[in-house]
């Protein structure tokens, strides 16, 4: 696997293509922090409006958190290029940026209802409005879209990537699911790889990276990057497991860590969480991050169903720590 694909990416210098995508609800500054020190070599924001953005928003602007020592990309969503541009003016006094990406993908109500996300996809004159308007600021400015259904979207995804690129986007993240599949079903890696074929240099992959062999299928495919988000959570250690893999270096250390070595970077991680995100949260967090460790660990079953029960920090923590006394 060449090394050389993960430096200079969509006009961002990254140490290798594997990447933390952005997550709703999930990527704070805590959890991305957590994966670069895992080994992600750039990661997102989560998905953030450029309405409340530009409204100065107080609980808007808390998602915008601090770096972490990798590239970080701001993920923003709107409606239309106006409020997109204000939006991404507002964040940019707020925090610094390597990219800003606007989400062409999420497939949920919530965000399509007021024009954003999927919706797009309907709209690729208004889409590419929003990469001009973007590109004022200096930055590269990303898009991440879903494929496009036939007869249901007016361009075909090749066509619509090709609309976006002229438009002066300087990457295309892919998710290999149509907007009415949402998160069900598989994605579709043959249309992210087609994608990848077509524009050499302009696709990173999003969409089943769970495993190692994920990564490598869409990499050995022609994507410069992939970006890990439900696999992520539902293995904490996915990003250093698929770097070694691949022949990137990776620091040991996460690769074979016992239960109480694992229990003990979760304790750190959420309390770092209780002073960026707060208690409520970072309780969250504890027992998301916990379900996505100790897999196949003796009593790990048993400590999940105790921790579910457990809604602050301080008891969260107790019971962590008599498990890895225990181990």
């Amino acid at each position: 696997m060449g090394k050389e694909r993960g430096r200079d990416i969509g006009g961002v210098a990254a140490a290798s293509p594997i990447w933390l995508a952005p997550i709703a609800g999930v990527t704070t500054e805590t959890y991305r922090s957590l994966h670069a020190r895992l080994g992600a070599a750039l990661v997102h924001t989560e998905m953030i409006s450029a309405a409340g953005l530009s409204r100065n928003n107080a609980k808007t602007a808390r998602m915008i958190g601090g770096r972490c020592g990798v590239p970080t990309v701001l993920q923003i969503f709107g409606p239309d290029a106006e409020v997109m541009t204000r939006g991404a003016e507002a964040a940019l006094v707020m925090g610094r940026f390597d990219a800003i990406e606007i989400n062409m993908a999420c497939p949920m109500p919530k965000v399509t209802r007021k024009s954003g996300g999927a919706s797009l996809l309907h709209a690729p004159a208004e889409s590419c409005r929003m990469v001009a308007g973007l590109k004022r600021f200096g930055l590269p400015v990303w898009a991440k879209i879903r494929k496009t259904e036939p007869g249901h979207h007016p361009l075909s995804t090749g066509d619509f990537v090709s609309a976006l690129i002229e438009a002066g986007a300087g990457l295309i993240i892919v998710h290999g699911r149509t907007p009415s599949q949402r998160y069900e079903g598989a994605a579709d890696k043959d249309a992210v790889t087609a994608m990848a074929a077509k524009f050499p240099g302009m696709i990173s992959a999003s969409g089943d990276f769970y495993a190692p062999d994920d990564a490598k299928a869409y990499l050995d495919g022609g994507c410069v990057s992939v970006l890990a988000a439900r696999g992520a959570m539902r293995d904490v250690f996915l990003i250093p497991k698929t770097l070694s893999s691949l022949g990137f270096p990776t620091e040991e250390k996460y690769l074979n860590m016992s239960p109480p070595e694992q229990i003990n970077l979760l304790a750190e991680t959420v309390r770092e969480a209780v002073k960026n995100e707060g208690e409520r949260f970072a309780a969250v967090m504890a027992r998301k991050l916990l379900s996505g460790m100790l897999k196949g660990v003796r009593g790990a079953a048993r400590l999940r169903e105790d921790c579910a029960s457990h809604r602050d920090w301080p008891s969260l923590e107790k019971a962590l720590t008599a498990f890895a006394i225990a181990e």
